[in-house]
């Protein structure tokens, strides 16, 4: 059948002149529109093995085979959420060559008016990858839109303190206490708290391995347990035969709305769960660790990234720096 609907929106299906089985949404739920565009996909399709002409490629297209390839990619689940639920159904159904600079900028700007820059920017920046990958990789395009990113300031840092996480303790539910409480204590990222599995902790040394396909640097990393982040370990036995934190008896994917919802209820803002790494980092910096164990222990490859935290523990470096007043004084006085 070359049209047939799926909920509202008609689609097309259809054999090629190449013999290629092509299936797409046609994105409307007009039958007739569905018919002039399914007619103008076999005229060009036509036109492209006949004659040469190089085949017009839809968004659509596009983004199935950027999922496909980089289906290694550590961030394809984040990529393949902003693109089914964020991206595609915006595009849906537009050739990549009729998408200009200006669709691209309206569509970060609707965005913008609810999400940060930096939100934004990750949206933008996986689009000109596609467009670039279209261009340089597949031949479809001659050109890509030129897609300008948001300025966005660097080396953010919102971290709680110990009233905000008094409140905020309170008003999660019960299921997300223990996971934001482990993230506090680990200074873990959400990804690796919520994918943790029992054969990843040592329970007798007390440490949780983290693998490096599983890390942002792609090294193994051993996280040394205090107290009571054990004590979380060990109310979680027997909920769940492979992962640690779990809802009725799940895995847990998303926690991002509970998350949203116990923050406002607490009268917290500007937070996100990321943010408990840099809450976690920043009480570290202003009771005394080093720059230097920061980074062994929050398995920053780059120094850089570590170096945001000094400004937090300005007593500290003050204290450092009478130690050579100390050693040297006499003589240089």
């Amino acid at each position: 059948m070359a049209l047939y609907k799926r909920g509202s929106i008609y689609w097309i299906s259809y054999t090629d002149p190449n013999g290629k089985r092509v299936r797409c949404s046609t994105n409307v739920s007009g039958k007739k529109q569905a018919q002039e565009f399914f007619d103008k996909l076999k005229h060009e399709s036509w036109r492209a093995s006949k004659l040469g002409d190089k085949p017009r490629r839809t968004w659509d297209e596009a983004a199935a085979l950027w999922i496909k390839e980089k289906s290694y990619k550590k961030s394809i689940d984040f990529d393949i959420f902003v693109l089914q639920r964020i991206i595609n159904p915006v595009f849906s159904g537009l050739y990549l060559d009729k998408i200009t600079r200006e669709d691209i900028a309206s569509f970060a700007e609707r965005k913008r008016k609810t999400l940060a820059p930096s939100s934004v920017n990750r949206y933008l920046v996986l689009m000109r990858s596609i467009f670039n990958r279209a261009v340089r990789i597949w031949g479809w395009m001659d050109k890509a839109p030129a897609i300008m990113l948001y300025k966005a300031p660097k080396g953010r840092i919102r971290y709680l303190t110990q009233d905000d996480v008094d409140r905020l303790m309170i008003e999660l539910p019960e299921h997300l206490k223990p996971i934001v409480a482990f993230a506090l204590l680990t200074g873990l990222r959400k990804s690796n708290v919520l994918n943790l599995r029992w054969t990843q902790i040592d329970q007798k040394k007390g440490i949780v391995i983290i693998p490096g396909s599983e890390m942002k640097n792609g090294e193994n990393h051993v996280v040394h347990l205090s107290k009571r982040a054990r004590s979380i370990i060990s109310s979680q036995k027997g909920k769940h035969d492979e992962y640690v934190f779990t809802f009725r008896g799940r895995n847990i994917k998303r926690i991002d709305g509970a998350f949203r919802n116990a923050l406002k209820r607490a009268q917290i803002s500007d937070y996100r769960f990321h943010d408990n790494r840099h809450t976690w980092a920043s009480t570290l910096i202003q009771n005394g660790v080093s720059l230097y164990e920061l980074q062994a222990m929050g398995a920053w490859k780059d120094p850089e990234m570590v170096k945001r935290y000094a400004h937090l523990a300005p007593e500290k470096l003050r204290e450092n720096a009478e130690i050579v007043d100390v050693l040297f004084g006499n003589s240089l006085s």
